[in-house]
């Protein structure tokens, strides 16, 4: 249809089938619950209508949502703004022939939270398996020992690890007594037979730390067959670094200095992040400090501590310990505990770097391909507009502020992740930033030129 002589008088399309009513089989008729006629643009509840458009049922069914192919740009009836029926009719118009693209994307956003809320509820259930695994007595050890089988009171060391600093490699532990009732299973939790600290005879053992002991001379010397035999501090001078036993509240703070523990440069503490692992251990020796005082002999009545056990964690760390008590261990030559520990990142920080560093490396790439295409394949629709300069900047800015967002990165810069993950991408992202600014310049001098060309070029013709 031509519209050459539209000047001349009204359009008559009558005859063009685009104007045509749509059939009846191609649509069917619905009306909101507020409409009781039959014909909504002739009558509804608030009297006629003044729709001089619609003419027929044909047209009117256009927008009807149960076959329709085609959204109608006609309003609908009268109804009352903000009603049911209002928000149905235009929530409906919106679905309309679009659901399944909805349903999809709908489908995949709950999968991908429910995939997200597994995954956290699983690394959740590992951490905990690690405490629980703390809280057993002489946790990771294997080596033989004697059978808890003593009746009477058996003294243990318990632990609460409260906080761990990654720069200064300082693992935080309170120390307190822990009595339980023999006779105990070897291996195996002990919560239930937990007594009072009172059971002990309210003496003040004296902890010593970072030393052994050995068995002593000269108490054997003057005859004594005791089975352990006697033992003795091997720096009897030495001072404790508390006493515990005089009651249930007794306590004490100690931080134990933690270092690498493999020469493997991925697991080096704070370089190898989120990898890293330290190492460390503390030694500890008990004795009966009113005997001490009584004899006079420092460092000597020695007592065996039966073993450790430990609770409490910490946010985004997973500390594993392994005790080993010679007290218990008839081939030893001495009665002491060492407990080594062993500080890791938590799965749920390990897996949150790996998606961070691969997402950075998409974006990269990413912006890398579209400077290659627009540059050395001359794509000069991608230079158009500012489009690709706000990406380019705001990435930019964007890949170095996340490493900020991760737990428990590094304070210091220099890690492997920054070395593979944050500073190759923001010097690529920067490059390309670069090459769109010097190209955006270019072509908008050139643009000026042939401005200027074609407005000298006008004034010549005029």
């Amino acid at each position: 249809m031509s519209f050459a002589n539209h000047s001349q008088g009204p359009l008559d399309i009558s005859q063009d089938a685009r104007y045509q009513p749509v059939p009846p089989s191609s649509a069917s008729v619905t009306f909101p619950p507020e409409v009781t006629s039959p014909r909504p643009w002739q009558q509804n509840d608030k009297g006629p209508l003044s729709t001089p458009d619609l003419k027929t049922e044909e047209q009117h069914a256009k927008w009807s949502f149960r076959k329709m192919s085609v959204v109608s740009v006609y309003r609908p009836p009268d109804l009352k703004r903000f009603s049911w029926a209002w928000w149905k009719y235009h929530m409906q118009v919106q679905l309309s022939g679009k659901r399944l693209p909805r349903l999809i994307y709908i489908v995949c956003g709950l999968f991908l939270l429910i995939l997200w809320l597994g995954i956290a509820i699983g690394f959740a259930a590992g951490l905990f398996n690690d405490e629980r695994n703390n809280r057993v007595i002489n946790s990771g050890w294997s080596k033989p020992s004697r059978p808890f089988d003593r009746n009477g009171p058996l003294f243990f060391m318990a632990g609460q690890i409260s906080a761990f600093d990654p720069s200064t490699r300082s693992l935080s532990v309170g120390w307190s007594a822990f009595v339980a009732q023999g006779p105990l299973p070897q291996l195996g939790e002990i919560w239930n037979n937990q007594v009072s600290v009172d059971t002990l005879g309210n003496q003040p053992i004296a902890i010593y730390r970072d030393t052994i002991a050995r068995p002593d001379q000269e108490l054997i010397a003057n005859g004594s067959n005791s089975d352990p035999p006697p033992f003795r501090l091997v720096a009897p001078a030495i001072k404790p670094v508390g006493f515990l036993g005089i009651s249930d509240v007794d306590h004490i703070d100690l931080d134990v200095g933690l270092g690498q523990k493999s020469p493997s440069i991925g697991l080096q503490p704070e370089l190898g992040y989120p990898l890293d692992v330290f190492q460390g251990s503390i030694t500890f020796v008990a004795a009966n400090n009113a005997t001490i005082e009584r004899t006079g002999r420092l460092g000597s009545a020695v007592m065996p501590i039966y073993g450790a056990l430990f609770t409490d964690s910490i946010l985004n760390f997973k500390v594993r310990t392994s005790t080993n008590v010679t007290c218990l261990d008839p081939d030893a030559k001495g009665c002491e505990i060492t407990i080594t520990f062993w500080v890791e990142r938590t799965n749920l920080v390990k897996f949150c770097v790996f998606v961070v560093f691969v997402i950075n490396w998409i974006i990269t790439i990413a912006i890398f391909l579209v400077t290659g295409e627009a540059l050395l394949l001359n794509r000069q629709t991608i230079l158009e507009g500012t489009d690709i300069l706000a990406i380019c900047f705001t990435a930019l800015f964007a890949l170095p502020s996340v490493r900020s967002l991760l737990p428990g990165v590094p304070v210091q810069y220099g890690c492997f992740l920054d070395i593979l993950g944050i500073l190759p991408n923001v010097i690529i992202v920067t490059l390309c930033t670069a090459f769109f600014t010097n190209s955006r310049l270019r072509m908008r001098g050139r643009k000026a030129a042939e401005d200027a060309a074609k407005a000298a070029a006008e004034g010549k013709g005029a």
